[in-house]
């Protein structure tokens, strides 16, 4: 017996369960079309679960929402939540100087690679690397130097519609620029 059959077998693993255990699992948004191979269920069934979920998690006693971007699905932190557990998140680890070359790519992007090295220092280099690795910054060949901008997944990670929205913001402390 394969995975997908002791999988498809198991009485006691109902659609939405199977959901929640990969959006939790996950470290990228899942797709839609890999919702239904991992469920078993066409689309229109996929979407019932995921409208229950979406319901379930609604309540004011939960700490997550599903969240759904081009046909891509993940769990976010309620807003008003996020203050008393960020402490906790995944990318705790960026240091503040990648923070700081974060919010200068993403305060200017596109920006030009050298421009960012005169404002932040030689140390951006190692910044920039770090944060195309973590795929929030993308980088192009623009004559001798690279021009960088955010990535999608920047804009989804931090609940973005666009950067206007980011550079709209006046709460932005002086001390990341």
């Amino acid at each position: 017996m394969n995975n997908s059959e002791s999988r498809d077998r198991s009485p006691d693993t109902s659609p939405k369960s199977v959901i929640e255990a990969a959006l939790f699992l996950a470290s990228e948004p899942v797709s839609r079309s890999e919702l239904c191979d991992l469920t078993g269920l066409p689309e229109d069934a996929l979407e019932e679960e995921l409208e229950d979920l979406r319901r379930d998690l609604s309540h004011p006693d939960r700490g997550l929402k599903l969240d759904e971007n081009n046909n891509r699905y993940c769990f976010k932190i309620k807003r008003e939540l996020l203050d008393r557990v960020k402490h906790l998140a995944p990318h705790q680890d960026m240091s503040r100087g990648v923070l700081r070359t974060l919010s200068v790519i993403a305060y200017n992007s596109p920006v030009l690679q050298k421009e960012v090295v005169d404002i932040r220092g030689n140390g951006a280099y190692d910044h920039i690397d770090q944060l195309i690795e973590r795929n929030f910054v993308k980088s192009e060949k623009e004559g001798r130097t690279k021009l960088l901008s955010v990535t999608q997944y920047f804009l989804e990670y931090f609940e973005l519609d666009d950067l206007e929205e980011l550079r709209e913001d006046e709460s932005v402390p002086q001390d990341y620029l």
